[in-house]
């Protein structure tokens, strides 16, 4: 069987940044499709549950806005065809999602420390900006946190509130979705220990339990979610390192297994992905951590089926993939790999 994903990455222009791959399901073999240029740095993607769209980011490094960018797929698979693109209001937006409904895209922006709030068009395409806000403060580390950061959002279970996750000011920022007026109401913040550096995060199945990682001090944050009010409670903080490791390494990204039973994060200077089992009550406990053949791993993907996990390496080109065991969530290297410029997100089409 075919398991078809897509890549974003760091790209000029003029180059094949944003990819097609399909995943032989037997071997873990990954093959190119197709690629698409016209995009700088399409480093984050989100793809529509239906398969028929493609958002991108285009992350620009220094201080001009950058853009988020609506695709639609060819009716034969074989192409992405570009719809519109809108400003940012920000630079280096790295991060873009869709609402559960699939009528609005929320982007952060991580060098202009701020969000957007876009409405999706009957067509598929980005609409005007329908609500724009800014974050404020700083926190500990100097080098890191001298300002506001926003990383990543994401929305709970209900499609309710969404929840960002700012490494600037080390605070989970709450806002509820006022559909109709398409606004985003804040209505709290969650400060996390000073110098935590929060990334990214992902809801348990169950709505029951968020869990975040922490950029700048290698942690995973396990809290207890009240889906009525967007309140969040610390259960548990772990490491995402092994034991003893002295060297330097940043915790990128974090995905729970579609069973929930399983989590993951990688490890940027360890250069590895942490396996953690759930309990019933949804606090981690340490597996194993496992090379991912490459530096730099900043993004990776679970397989809709949870058999399969690719890493991405940004700094050696290259995407692993490994076979996730069903019983006990380990990861054994299938031995496959592909060459690719700077890979820094993966998306898998739901099946």
């Amino acid at each position: 069987m075919k398991q078809l994903f897509y890549v974003g990455s760091y790209a000029q222009k003029n180059e094949e940044g944003l990819y097609a791959y399909v995943l032989d399901t037997e071997t873990g073999a990954m093959t190119k499709q197709y690629g698409v240029k016209g995009v700088e740095n399409p480093s984050f993607l989100t793809v529509s549950k239906d398969a028929s769209r493609v958002y991108a980011v285009g992350e620009t490094t220094d201080e001009r806005p950058g853009t988020v960018g609506a695709f639609v797929v060819d009716l034969n698979g074989q192409g992405l065809t570009p719809l519109n693109e809108q400003s940012s209001l920000g630079s280096s937006p790295c991060h873009v999602v869709l609402d559960p409904e699939e009528k609005l895209l929320v982007v952060v922006n991580y060098g202009g420390g701020n969000l957007s709030l876009y409405p999706v068009m009957a067509d598929g395409s980005v609409g005007p900006t329908e609500d724009h806000v800014r974050h404020e403060g700083a926190s500990v580390m100097t080098d890191r946190q001298a300002g506001p950061h926003p990383h990543s959002s994401i929305l709970d279970v209900q499609g309710r509130y969404v929840l960002v996750a700012d490494l600037g000011v080390d605070q989970i920022v709450h806002y509820e979705l006022d559909r109709e007026a398409g606004k985003l109401v804040k209505r709290l913040e969650t400060n996390v220990a000073p110098g935590t550096g929060p990334r990214h995060m992902d809801f348990h199945p169950s709505g029951k339990w968020l869990y975040l990682v922490g950029e700048l001090n290698n942690t995973v944050c396990v809290y207890e979610y009240r889906a009525e009010d967007s309140a969040l409670a610390l259960v548990q903080t772990v490491s995402t390192l092994p034991d003893g490791y002295e060297g330097v390494s940043w915790s990128a990204d974090i995905h729970l297994s579609a069973s929930g039973r399983f989590l993951y994060t990688s490890n940027r200077g360890h250069d590895s992905i942490a396996v953690f089992a759930v309990g019933e009550n949804g606090q981690l406990t340490p597996i194993e951590h496992v090379s991912t053949e490459g530096s730099y791993p900043r993004n990776f993907a679970i397989t809709p089926d949870d058999r399969f996990l690719l890493a991405a390496n940004q700094q050696s080109n290259s995407i692993v993939s490994y076979r996730i065991d069903e019983a006990s969530g380990r990861l054994t290297a299938t031995g496959q790999r592909t060459e690719i410029g700077a890979p820094v997100c993966i998306r898998f089409v739901q099946a």
